[in-house]
């Protein structure tokens, strides 16, 4: 076996070789040795020192020595290491040239998008360019791409078109600055929104010709992977009705309120409940105090004759439900 993987050359192979039988050779009985001409064995000896391979323990280089090779192994793996470093990072050039390209077309089964805003936010844009029934999409933080009035515009371009949005959300991100205002803003324009506290990855669905998810669910902030017209893609698309039809009805729009007197924040409160929030989360994201919080969820669960938490929660968002 050689060690040619590890980015070793022949002759400085054997060079290396040699010195572990013959330590302390001279670069003259390294030549005989190794059957090579004394220059190039100079030259060898000269570029496998640079790389920690050998050493001479004299000023003038006339003995040589050979690294352990527990230790040259090492080294050289490290080496490798750093070229397929350097070699990975070419891939994001890559890509961004076919977006700007224009090559990426809608019969490609995948493609990985590198884990920058200035490759995915094209691809995610596309996603809303290319739908003409529906975009279905699950929300959960943390986000890559930050550019509200490009995604907006988008957004209001598909609408124009008669394209329908369904939108699942996870309750914490409805604690964000501006969520909760744009899920109602949502709403006023004709847009479906619910929560759902147990979405496992993020993900926009164009009709059921291409989707984007994240490439690791465990690396939501990573590589991407746009998928086209595969069984995958419809395996995500049973993924996302499966959780829509057990989600909850996100926060009502800010001039909601019924004759009953059941305003847009118990709407809040009972989405929140339902979907499993905690204490914390849902005081903050309602913008009361946690004992303000328990006080209403009390005289809710008295309202609904509720002997569980749990069970306040379903009775309410059955009732909910059967307003919608």
């Amino acid at each position: 076996m050689t060690m040619a993987a590890l980015g070793l050359a022949a002759p400085a192979e054997a060079l290396y070789r040699a010195l572990l039988r013959s330590p302390g050779a001279s670069a003259a009985a390294l030549a005989a040795l190794a059957g090579q001409p004394l220059p190039e064995v100079d030259a060898w000896l000269a570029q496998l020192k640079s790389r920690g391979l050998v050493r001479s323990e004299d000023a003038d280089g006339r003995v040589w020595f050979a690294t352990a090779p527990e230790v040259a192994v090492e080294l050289l793996l490290m080496e490798r290491q750093v070229e397929l470093n350097q070699a990975r990072q070419v891939l994001p050039e890559l890509q961004r040239d076919l977006l700007r390209g224009g090559r990426m077309a809608d019969t490609e089964a995948l493609q990985i998008i590198p884990a920058d805003a200035e490759s995915q936010l094209p691809v995610y844009l596309q996603m809303h360019q290319m739908a003409r029934e529906e975009v279905l999409a699950m929300m959960c933080p943390p986000f890559i791409v930050s550019a509200p009035d490009a995604m907006e515009a988008a957004r209001e371009q598909a609408r124009q078109r008669g394209v329908r949005f369904r939108t699942l959300v996870t309750p914490e991100l409805l604690q964000w600055p501006g969520w909760a205002d744009a899920v109602r803003q949502a709403y006023a324009v004709g847009e479906q929104v619910r929560v759902h506290a147990g979405l496992p990855f993020k993900m926009v669905l164009a009709d059921g010709s291409a989707g984007l998810i994240p490439l690791r669910a465990q690396l939501p902030t990573g590589p991407a992977l746009r998928l086209g017209d595969t069984a995958a893609l419809q395996a995500l698309r049973l993924l996302f009705e499966s959780f829509w039809v057990r989600a909850l009805p996100a926060l009502a729009p800010a001039n909601e309120a019924d004759a009953d007197g059941v305003d847009k924040d118990l709407h809040a409160l009972v989405t929140l409940l339902a979907a499993g929030t905690n204490d914390k989360n849902m005081a903050a994201i309602l913008g009361i105090s946690e004992r303000t919080l328990l006080r209403r969820i009390q005289a809710l669960s008295r309202q609904l004759d509720a002997r569980s938490r749990f069970q306040c929660g379903w009775l309410a968002a059955r009732h909910f439900s059967e307003q919608d």
